[in-house]
């Protein structure tokens, strides 16, 4: 009898950028942002990745651009590993549905992220014209990355109901509050997307959320209550390379975060570290 093949380890949460031309409107010139400030391509992490057996890559929006878009679809034929791109739309515009049309034609194209995140209001994602962008992604059978913050959470169930068919994820857990502890709301939001609706999340990005001392034991507690609340099933990893390096090297990364899960059994462990990714992301 055969023994059934195990999934790829898969990064579902890699930024790569052209410091000369991708449109990078987060990244503002201060001290702790300067080591981001230069170029990052798959050569430059795919090292790294062979060194803790991490077999995939995801690419996801870290820039705002036709280019960027057009650039990233591009790395997925030059470098095979590079397996999906989540990538950006105005999700405002009324033309948002044209452009989803030309970047879903490349076989790699696999949905956007809402920066709720990069916008002040923090009701944006409820937006009639936020929600009708959104409606396109899902009329088209593409997947959304949430990349939201505490306040946020409570606009995701709305979101679940109207468009039930739409898959999601949270990215980065929703970035807990975990060098300050004030995760009160945190916990009830998270909860409730949990119990409410079908969205998945990510447990990545969170060593830049932990303090000076981002150790597996500070993100332990929120690891464990992600795993309680919406199991193994609908829980990816990812690496959030190059921000994460502010925290910590990408190997010091991987097996920082990836401690928090050795309780677990190897088929819920080796589901989070890549099967789950494949699932969503419908990698080839």
């Amino acid at each position: 009898m055969s023994t059934p093949s195990r999934p790829p380890v898969v990064d579902t949460h890699n930024h790569f950028w052209d410091i000369e031309r991708s449109e990078l409107y987060w990244l503002q010139p201060t001290p702790e942002t300067a080591p981001l400030r230069r170029s990052f391509t798959p050569p430059d992490l795919k090292p790294q990745m062979d060194e803790v057996g991490v077999e995939r890559s995801v690419i996801i929006q870290a820039a705002s651009s036709r280019w960027d878009n057009l650039w990233w679809l591009g790395l997925t034929e030059e470098y095979p590993y590079v397996s999906a791109v989540i990538g950006w739309v105005d999700l405002e515009r009324p033309d948002v549905g044209a452009a989803l049309d030309e970047y879903r034609a490349h076989p790699a194209f696999r949905g956007v992220r809402a920066t709720a995140e990069d916008v002040d209001d923090p009701d944006w994602i409820a937006r009639p014209e936020v929600r009708r962008g959104i409606g396109e992604v899902a009329s088209r059978g593409l997947v959304l990355d949430l990349l939201v913050r505490t306040p946020h959470l409570r606009h995701v169930p709305s979101l679940a109901s109207e468009f039930p068919d739409l898959p999601m994820v949270i990215d980065h857990l929703a970035k807990p509050a975990i060098e300050s502890g004030a995760l009160d709301e945190w916990y009830a939001g998270m909860e409730q997307v949990a119990r409410e609706t079908g969205a998945w999340a990510k447990i990545s990005g969170l060593l830049t959320e932990a303090g000076p001392d981002p150790t597996t034991e500070r993100i332990r507690p929120v690891v464990a209550f992600a795993l309680d609340e919406f199991g193994a099933g609908r829980l990816m990893w990812g690496s959030d390379w190059p921000v994460c390096t502010l925290a910590a090297p990408y190997v010091e990364t991987y097996r920082t975060v990836t401690a928090a899960l050795d309780p677990l059994p190897d088929a819920d462990r080796s589901a989070i570290l890549g099967g789950n990714a494949v699932a969503f992301y419908s990698l080839r």
